[in-house]
């Protein structure tokens, strides 16, 4: 008979905030290799750990921006420029500028309206991905985030990535990640207190937390060593 703490981590995906009926099918697609009889649940998401971490805390301005290398810019909407008609194959360019110079975000198949709607021309906008140069052109093609000033907060400054499925977006996968480690009991420890301590290990819950949400590179490595 299961212990009573330990039935919140039991409960179906679809308890978890965001996760309806599509979503649950594709994380229990991810899951598989974990999941028992059934529907997958939320306990196992607590072992669906990161492979690694992108690093978005470099904010330099654009013309010290280095291509290669991940950028968090704080940049003005300049001019938008569709493709031409008929010709999908051709990127729609945001033009976007500082006080140093210019960068265009680069977007294939997209939207004008959204666009538009995310980069309005004139606005300052927070944009968050890999800088590359395009015969002298600083770009970043199809930005991680886009964030207003005020959202600027809820950008991860170290983002763990997971491993994904076809149609699982990463954002989804951290959302789920949290909410399972915030349902996460305080178990208690089996193994003497003396002896864990010795060891300085830290409790069951907390290593779960922070191999889930891992705040450095080497948060990682016992991950890396279990697999």
């Amino acid at each position: 008979m299961r212990p009573h703490i330990l039935t919140p981590l039991f409960a179906d995906l679809k308890d978890l905030q965001g996760i309806g009926p599509r979503l649950q099918k594709l994380l229990k697609r991810l899951l598989a290799p974990h999941a028992r009889q059934g529907d997958a649940k939320i306990v196992d998401l607590l072992f669906h750990f990161p492979v690694s971490l992108i690093d978005r805390r470099a904010r330099p301005k654009i013309a010290q921006a280095v291509p290669g290398q991940i950028a968090t810019m704080e940049v003005e909407v300049a001019e938008h420029r569709p493709p031409p008609r008929g010709q999908r194959r051709i990127p729609y360019r945001v033009v976007c500028s500082d006080d140093t110079g210019f960068l265009e975000l680069v977007f294939f198949h997209a939207r004008a309206d959204y666009l538009e709607k995310q980069l309005p021309v004139g606005k300052t906008r927070i944009v968050s991905g890999r800088v590359e140069d395009y015969g002298g052109r600083l770009q970043m093609p199809h930005p991680d985030h886009i964030l207003t000033e005020a959202e600027l907060a809820t950008l991860p400054l170290l983002e763990p990535v997971y491993p994904l499925t076809a149609g699982l977006s990463g954002k989804v996968a951290r959302k789920a990640a949290v909410q399972a480690v915030e349902r996460l009991p305080d178990l208690p420890e089996w193994q003497d207190a003396a002896w864990l301590a010795q060891q300085s290990w830290t409790s069951f819950r907390d290593a779960v937390r922070t191999a889930l949400t891992p705040q450095s590179e080497e948060d990682l490595l016992p991950v890396f060593a279990l697999g």
